[in-house]
Parts: structure tokens; C-alpha cells; sequence
């Protein structure tokens, strides 16, 4: 393998950091952006155990890609032998792929690269078929708010924040007394930090008229020096830790008599956020749940839902040689019908179905 850096700027802006703990053992990356870590550490070693440490990396073909997804989707290569789907196989080459772009961008003493070209560029990797996106929904939602309160006093708001405003729990969970405007019209905004948003920028969000009620009554309530909305219980000074907080929404899950979602915790209110407006136009959705780009919104988040199909199917108007036309679907009568004199109609007196009404 090529030698190991130590900081790089990504193609999307963000800064991946490879490294070895102890010389010679495992290789983690971790992935920041603006500040802010969004990829926890994470082991590559099973990449480079398969293929080979002292293998020459520029003799990665798609054999080999394929023989590692295969190996790895049936738990032969995981740690723990665990299978485990597409998209984390997807993740261990894109690591082992940022690591090979960067070895064609480094020069030696000489001025020749240590990669002439990046092997992986152009192999197709594993993608889901099928892929686990859940989403919540608001009778689910309603019921969990009514224990939220007896779980954690936190929980409430946090969870209100995520329905209401689609935006990410580690954003949510970093907000402070200063990012509240609650006397701006209609009901207050609040302001989320490019700090801790993927995006990297800031921007105001309205409140509805529910969670605003939430908000003042959750701040009347917080100590004079506190600044956080949610603090941590043993540092006030800073805001809780979200891993801390989804055990108290798995409890609050568990007390409501509900099953959390398979394959999501807190991004499904993201998702319902998202597929609730989708007849709005993209752009100002996007903005307001913290997107950058619509087409992320638009592929991963907004989904079909039955009310839709059915106005998409039934209630969709008629093109005409003068344009399209709102009709009133006709009723033909079912079964057999008879003539005055009770003699059966014939194949021509029957009236013709008109397709598509």
C-alpha cells in the first residue's frame, strides 16, 4: 500500500484523515467536515487483509472487487463474522478509493507520483437494491410525545425538533439560547449553525405553533447559565451526547408500546419531513431541512406513499388534441342487460368502455 497521509482535502470539501494507531495495525479513517466529525473511526484492515498487504495496489482489477463484496456481504472477511449489506462494502472501497486518489496526487523526492492512477476509478461497486429507508410516522409520533416527558425532560423537544423541522439530531442537539429568535413572526425561528450541519451552512427555520410552545416552556425551565437547550447532566457546558439520547428514545419507544423503525432511529423524522412536503417546490424544501443539493432530497429521502399514487393514477386529467381536460369517469353498468322486450342485447347494441375513464 501507498504510504499513509495524514490529512486530505476530499472532492466534496471534506477533510479525510487516515491513520495507524500502533505502527503496523489497522488503519482508521475518520471524515470531517467543517469542524465537525460526520464518519466515527473506522477500520479499513479487512480491505487490505483480503487483498493483501504487500500486494501492488495498481494490479486491482474488478475481480477483485467483486470477490471482496461477496466475501464480505457473507460475514467471511467481517470482524466479527457478521454478513453485512452492499452499502457497507460500498464504504470500505470508497475509503481504500480516497486513499488511492491521493497516492496520484503525492510526489516523491523526484517529482514522480506514487500512483500512476487510481485502480478502483470506473469499477462499478456494490449498491443496495432494496435499501433500508424508514420513515416515521405522525400517529407513531403522537403516541411517543405522550411519555416522552417521563423518559428524559430533554426528549420531548428534541424529538418535537426533529418532526417539525427535518433537520439532524446532532444539529438539533448543539442548539443554544442564542440561535432562538421566538419573537419573530408568525410563532419564532431558530437558527441552525453551519458548524454542525453536513452543509456547512447556516440557516433560520420557522417554528410551528407546537413546538414554539415547547421551546419557551423548555427555556423557562433551564438554569440562568446554562446555554445549551439540551445539556449534558454531569458537564452543563455542553450539550448531551446523542448516542445518549437515542437509548432514551429507544426507552421512550419501549414505553409507548412501540417497535422502533429497522434501520433508522432518528432519520426517519427526516424522512417524514421531507416526503410530507413534497409538493412543495424543492428548492425552498431543501433549504429548510438543511440539504445541500435537492437531488440527495429527491433520491434518498422523499418517498412514495398511497394517497399519492392514487391521485397520481385516478384523479390525473385526459390529453385532448386541445390540451388536457378534467373529466368525470362514466359507471358501465355490470352484469346482463336486457332490452324492454327482455330479449338479451347483442354485441353491437352494448355501449363501448371508454379506456383510461
Amino acid at each position: 500500500m501507498p504510504k499513509l497521509w495524514r490529512e486530505s482535502l476530499g472532492e466534496r470539501g471534506c477533510r479525510v484523515m487516515l491513520f495507524e494507531r500502533t505502527p503496523g495495525g489497522p488503519i482508521y479513517r475518520e471524515v470531517w467536515v467543517g469542524g465537525v466529525r460526520v464518519a466515527a473511526q473506522k477500520s479499513i484492515g479487512q480491505v487490505m487483509s483480503f487483498l493483501g498487504r504487500d500486494r501492488a495496489v495498481a494490479t486491482i482489477g474488478p475481480s477483485d472487487v467483486q470477490r471482496y463484496a461477496q466475501a464480505r456481504m457473507s460475514g467471511q472477511c467481517s470482524p466479527k463474522g457478521k454478513p453485512v449489506r452492499a452499502r457497507a462494502v460500498a464504504a470500505d472501497l470508497v475509503a481504500l478509493s480516497i486513499m488511492l486518489n491521493w497516492a496520484t496526487r503525492e510526489r516523491r523526492s523526484d517529482g514522480t507520483p506514487l500512483l500512476t492512477h487510481n485502480p478502483l476509478r470506473g469499477i462499478r461497486l456494490p449498491a443496495e437494491k432494496n435499501p433500508r429507508r424508514p420513515i416515521e410516522t405522525y400517529d407513531r409520533y403522537l403516541k411517543l410525545m405522550r411519555v416522552a416527558g417521563e423518559v428524559d425532560w430533554r426528549l420531548a423537544l428534541a424529538v418535537a425538533l426533529a418532526e417539525s423541522t427535518g433537520q439532524r439530531i446532532s444539529a438539533i442537539l448543539h442548539l443554544g439560547r442564542e440561535d432562538l429568535a421566538l419573537d419573530r413572526l408568525p410563532y419564532g425561528w431558530v437558527q441552525f449553525r453551519g458548524e454542525h450541519q453536513k452543509n456547512g451552512c447556516d440557516h433560520w427555520v420557522p417554528l410551528t405553533k407546537n413546538t414554539a410552545r415547547l421551546v419557551r416552556r423548555h427555556v423557562r425551565s433551564l438554569p440562568a447559565e446554562v446555554a445549551f437547550l439540551f445539556p449534558a447532566d454531569t458537564q452543563p457546558t455542553h450539550p448531551v451526547d446523542r448516542w445518549f439520547m437515542s437509548r432514551r428514545l429507544r426507552a421512550a419507544y419501549q414505553r409507548a408500546g412501540l417497535k422502533p423503525l429497522n434501520g433508522g432511529l432518528w432519520h426517519p423524522y427526516r424522512r417524514k419531513f421531507a416526503t410530507e412536503r413534497k409538493h412543495l417546490p424543492l428548492r425552498d424544501v431543501a433549504v429548510a431541512g438543511g440539504w445541500k443539493e435537492p437531488r440527495t432530497l429527491l433520491e434518498c429521502y422523499q418517498q412514495s406513499d398511497a394517497a399519492t399514487l392514487q391521485g397520481v393514477v385516478l384523479r390525473a386529467p385526459k390529453l385532448y388534441s386541445d390540451g388536457l381536460r378534467e373529466i368525470t369517469p362514466t359507471v358501465t353498468p355490470s352484469g346482463r342487460s336486457h332490452t324492454r322486450k327482455g330479449r338479451r342485447k347483442s354485441r353491437l347494441e352494448k355501449p363501448v368502455p371508454v379506456f383510461g375513464t
